[in-house]
């Protein structure tokens, strides 16, 4: 019988949603215009892959929906921190700078056609945040070893390429953001959110090497955690 959703899995589901609007909020409130075209497509692009991503893992994955919409028993402390922190940046702190930004011309503004860039950045890193959780069972929102589902070594798919894909994925999304609004002053709040994922990639690679049986093994044959050939 397929596994419903549950109201972890329906929270998990609108998710990305409730980020975007968030965003686009501070964004509006901070910069005194509604009429911007460019963090309106941003916005529409951002809701649809969320929605389209959404749907997919509600299909194919909704057991990995239901845990991810929930802090699990067993979270590593330190890491509900970092992804607290993290997220406080990227939806609150980022678009609250470049609102101020814009409001009072602080900075030049990002030409109009790199929001394409942005574009292409967020459906890169779209793919390989989903990528994994279609391979990845154990693919939960926060740090543990997952002992109550057997957890064990995932070497297929994106996991072939780089042991974290889904921080990868992460990176490039968090990138997209500062160029789709259109901030040079946003990069500043970026550096504190790529300086945060590699933190995180390092502890979760480090607690796995040290926790997960045949991880270390694994770290032979994949030797990159994040990015390919740099890392």
């Amino acid at each position: 019988m397929d596994e419903k959703l549950t109201k972890s899995g329906e929270k998990a589901f609108l998710a990305p949603i409730s980020w975007i609007i968030i965003t686009g909020l501070v964004f509006f409130l901070a910069s005194g215009e509604i009429n911007n075209l460019r963090v309106w497509i941003y916005i529409g692009i951002y809701a649809v892959g969320g929605l389209i991503i959404g749907i997919l893992l509600k299909k194919k994955s909704p057991k990995l929906l239901n845990d991810r919409g929930k802090m699990q028993e067993g979270t590593k402390q330190t890491d509900k921190y970092i992804i607290l922190t993290y997220f406080f940046f990227a939806i609150i702190i980022t678009p609250l700078i470049a609102g101020i930004d814009k409001r009072f011309n602080l900075s030049d503004i990002i030409p109009f056609y790199y929001v394409y860039l942005g574009i292409v950045l967020y459906i890169i890193s779209a793919i390989f945040s989903t990528w994994p959780m279609l391979h990845n069972p154990f693919f939960e929102g926060t740090i543990r070893i997952q002992k109550e589902k057997n957890h064990n070594v995932i070497n297929t798919g994106p996991y072939k390429i780089v042991r974290h894909p889904g921080y990868l994925g992460m990176l490039l999304g968090s990138i997209a953001l500062p160029l789709a609004l259109g901030s040079v002053l946003a990069f500043i709040p970026l550096v504190i959110m790529i300086f945060l994922i590699l933190i995180r990639t390092y502890y979760e690679d480090t607690t796995l090497q040290k926790e997960l049986t045949g991880y270390s093994e694994y770290c032979k044959e994949v030797k990159y955690r994040l990015i390919p050939f740099i890392w």
